[in-house]
């Protein structure tokens, strides 16, 4: 394997599939790209205000980059990193077909039928669609509340204030 390509956003299970993704090239010495997908400029040219909010989303996308190249703490061989535009499942397969990976890493997170349907995945679509082997990465599971916690909840809602959950 030499080469990986891990698509992130800002969740969480995207800095977990980034963690696995150069934790495996640092075993396998593959270089990894990072990407993320920005959606297709729907407003190219029109006016100063779009000109500077498509910057603005540029900058946000190369900083989460730089942010998962640096959470994940890896040292081990180099780390490419790329912006991506237009649909995100249709964008990381051509370029997982144009740089030649081995690999592509997502993360998901965990939905229902329902939700999948309505929002859709990305990962469904690049299982689909992707012309190199996919890796996804699920959502860590939920732990389970203390005992401690529960108590506190439970308190919490018999007084009538906020829960960890935001409600009550």
């Amino acid at each position: 394997m030499r080469r990986i390509l891990v698509a992130v956003d800002s969740t969480d299970v995207a800095r977990q599939a980034a963690r696995v993704g150069l934790d495996l090239a640092g075993r396998m010495g593959a270089r990894v790209t990072l990407v993320h997908v920005l959606p297709r400029s729907v407003a190219e040219g029109e006016t100063d205000d779009f000109a500077a909010f498509e910057s603005a989303c540029e900058d946000y996308a190369n900083g989460l980059l730089t942010e998962m190249r640096l959470l994940t703490g890896h040292s081990g061989p180099s780390i490419g990193t790329a912006v991506l535009h237009g649909e995100p499942a249709e964008a990381i397969s051509k370029a997982a077909e144009a740089e030649d990976v081995d690999l592509v890493i997502v993360g998901t997170r965990a939905r229902g039928a329902l939700a999948r349907t309505l929002l859709g995945s990305v990962a469904d679509a690049l299982l689909r669609q992707c012309p190199k082997p996919l890796m996804v990465v699920p959502e860590a599971p939920r732990k389970a509340p203390t005992e401690a916690e529960r108590a506190e909840e439970e308190l919490a809602e018999a007084l009538g204030a906020p829960t960890v959950g935001g409600q009550g």
